[in-house]
């Protein structure tokens, strides 16, 4: 059913029709309440395109992936499981989220200002925030909408975000490593400007502090999403003169690298259970490694808190919200 259809029901014109249902103010409440519950009882939808253009809207949030540098596109999976939840959270609303991937910073940067003074899109989703992210700042100077997935210490971190609490998942790492009996810890995150890296890595360093542990020298390693990091991690781990008895990874990419050159080496010091990631950063690694990752993502969740915070910035909304999502643990002992 159209708004004529609807108009021709309730023998009313288009235009009050049009104006009961956007609650204009130059229309009887009766007439508006008669309105309102025919659309309900008749199960009209308004048309979203017609919606969208009245208001100069397009009806899309882009979606920017990580910069994906020398065809690196490991988390493609992660995100793309997210990207599902924020359209299911979208879809009463008419936007879609169009995902987008670029090569390098340059291309990421001129994709924004194309985004924006094109109007390809009502709003932004920034992914793998930078500990002073540099595109926040640019869409912040041009008045666009915009939310975040990490945290930034750019604007004072007063803007939109959902996060999770890298912190906390440190600490909670190290707890486990000193259950399993650990006394030397290394740890393999991302760096140097990863805002999530490093938080990470503050919260595993918290932890060995307040255990009475310093970290060894050459025990901690800033590296990307893929394999080839966490071989390079494990060797430097492994080129220490005391090397350490527990390692601890950031993502399940890094642990598989370290894990195939340790093999290689066949070092008996240290196997699968001397080593654990934080969460998983693809769909896969479960299926051919023993170890299991720490905590669990709720990708629809996370696309869900997306979707609501894409709402009320392309709303207006002035107000800065932040969602911190606590994640699951899945091994106790």
């Amino acid at each position: 059913m159209n708004i004529k259809e609807l108009a021709e029901y309730l023998n009313l014109s288009t235009a009050t029709v049009s104006k009961a249902l956007n609650n204009k103010s130059d229309i009887s409440s009766h007439t508006r309440e008669k309105v309102l519950k025919a659309a309900e009882t008749l199960g009209y939808k308004p048309n979203a395109s017609a919606r969208h253009l009245r208001s100069g809207k397009v009806g899309v949030v882009a979606l920017l992936l990580p910069v994906a540098k020398d065809g690196n596109v490991h988390t493609a999976s992660f995100f793309m499981r997210i990207a599902r939840g924020l359209q299911a959270s979208l879809k009463d609303s008419g936007i879609d989220p169009v995902i987008h991937v670029t090569t390098d910073r340059q291309g990421e940067h001129q994709l924004l200002r194309k985004i924006v003074e094109q109007n390809r899109a009502d709003a932004v989703i920034l992914t793998d925030t930078r500990i002073f992210d540099e595109r926040i700042l640019l869409l912040n100077d041009l008045l666009f909408p915009f939310v975040t997935m990490g945290q930034s210490r750019a604007m004072n971190g007063l803007f939109n975000w959902v996060d999770f609490y890298h912190e906390e998942m440190g600490r909670q790492c190290v707890r486990f490593a000193l259950r399993q009996g650990a006394k030397r810890i290394a740890i393999a995150t991302l760096g140097p400007d990863s805002m999530h890296g490093q938080q990470f890595l503050d919260g595993c360093l918290h932890e060995m502090r307040e255990c009475g542990l310093t970290p060894g020298k050459g025990l901690i390693f800033f590296g990307t999403v893929d394999e080839l990091s966490g071989e390079k991690a494990a060797r430097q781990f492994m080129q220490q003169e005391i090397k350490p008895d527990f390692i601890i990874f950031i993502n399940d990419f890094l642990l598989m690298g370290a894990s195939h050159y340790l093999r290689s080496l066949d070092v008996g010091s240290l196997d699968d259970q001397s080593m654990m990631c934080a969460t998983a950063s693809s769909d896969f690694s479960s299926r051919i490694m023993s170890s299991t990752c720490l905590f669990t993502v709720d990708h629809e969740e996370v696309g869900r808190c997306l979707g609501e915070a894409v709402l009320r910035v392309v709303a207006g909304d002035r107000e800065h919200r932040s969602v911190l999502i606590n994640l699951p643990a899945n091994l106790v002992n």
